[in-house]
């Protein structure tokens, strides 16, 4: 009997197989799901490489916020949430709970620094 291999049958079969395509890059929901696999690695997560990379993402988007504000201080603009210092605290599981509060379809759609903002908002709303 002859076995035939049909390659554009073998692509089709490995699309069908594949899992459903993951978020964007540089998406908050990318961010959430990245954090979401290192969370369930417990203690191991230190050695992921990925965890040093989700470090300096939330660093740097939260950074990038902070700089913001202090500008928008001493320019006597108004600023965008209202902690008692540029510098907002909020513990790593704090903001994973806010970000996941954040409908999927939005966090698709936002980047990292849009949806610490959002966070950072309900955290800390401003009176006007």
């Amino acid at each position: 009997m002859r076995r035939f291999f049909v390659p554009g049958l073998a692509l089709v079969c490995v699309t069908l197989a594949a899992p459903v395509a993951a978020a964007a890059p540089g998406t908050a929901q990318d961010f959430l799901e990245r954090a979401d696999r290192l969370l369930g690695k417990g203690p191991l997560a230190l050695f992921d490489p990925d965890y040093k990379k989700l470090q300096r993402e939330g660093t740097a988007a939260g950074e990038s916020i902070q700089h913001e504000r202090e500008a928008a201080e001493k320019a006597g603009r108004p600023i965008l949430y209202c902690s008692a210092k540029p510098r907002a605290e909020m513990g790593n599981m704090e903001f994973l709970g806010a970000l996941r509060k954040i409908p999927q379809g939005q966090r698709q759609r936002m980047s990292l620094r849009a949806a610490m903002l959002v966070v950072l908002q309900k955290k800390y709303p401003c009176r006007r």
